[in-house]
């Protein structure tokens, strides 16, 4: 029986469950929730999720909310020995920082940026670039480190985790960064300011055979926002 995922398209989280379930071989039910309609909310979801967020997945009846405690029991069900979560401690715990870091601090940053985008359509001032660029993309260049993938040389966990944070696309003739997060994918400063942010994002999407499946219908609907801001 599949596993039924409450899901927004283009959230960072949800897009991290969808690529975990691929790599695994889960199979998802993917039920979307419209947030703008207030399903989210509704008597029926709160009972599922009383912080009424997604993602959420529902089991065989076992409800399991919020994304690393979702990500963490599927890897425990359905695949224990994957290397994605590779049995070394240094490693767990790399990997552990970078969803915590990505969950704790990148994501409430990043969401509060982009809702006037989304909400109220309009382009972001110099100055919340600025900050942007100081709490979200310097930070998430931090959280890659050194290696070819965020927790080493092999895509794990992590890397499942962040390229739901970041999206890098070309736009006409300009190299720009992007991101993609609720709905939402947002040139906001020139690619060639963080290299290695963008070669990271090459990297891992090259390695993930089933990108467009999880984010291409999100970056599409982005761009067309964009263009109605921009």
């Amino acid at each position: 029986m599949p596993v039924l995922l409450y899901n927004l398209e283009g959230s960072p989280h949800c897009s991290f469950i969808r690529c975990l379930a691929k790599e695994i071989g889960v199979q998802l039910s993917i039920k979307e929730i419209n947030c703008a309609k207030g399903e989210h909310r509704s008597a029926e979801f709160i009972k599922k999720n009383p912080f009424h967020k997604v993602p959420t997945i529902d089991d065989g009846g076992l409800i399991v909310y919020e994304s690393n405690a979702i990500a963490y029991y599927l890897l425990r069900k359905y695949a224990p020995e994957s290397q994605l979560y590779p049995n070394c401690i240094k490693t767990r715990a790399r990997i552990d920082q970078v969803l915590a870091a990505a969950n704790g601090n990148i994501s409430p940053i990043l969401g509060t940026y982009l809702a006037a985008r989304c909400l109220k359509r309009t382009k972001p001032s110099a100055d919340e670039v600025k900050e942007c660029e100081e709490k979200v993309l310097k930070c998430l260049e931090h959280l890659l480190g050194e290696s070819k993938f965020a927790a080493g040389d092999k895509i794990t966990l992590a890397d499942l985790c962040l390229i739901g944070h970041v999206a890098v696309y070309r736009r006409g003739k300009c190299g720009m960064v992007a991101f993609l997060t609720y709905s939402v994918t947002l040139p906001c400063v020139n690619r060639a300011k963080y290299p290695k942010l963008a070669a990271y994002y090459d990297r891992v999407k090259g390695a993930l055979p089933y990108f467009n499946e999880v984010f291409g219908p999100a970056i599409t609907q982005a761009k067309k926002l964009w263009d109605m801001v921009h």
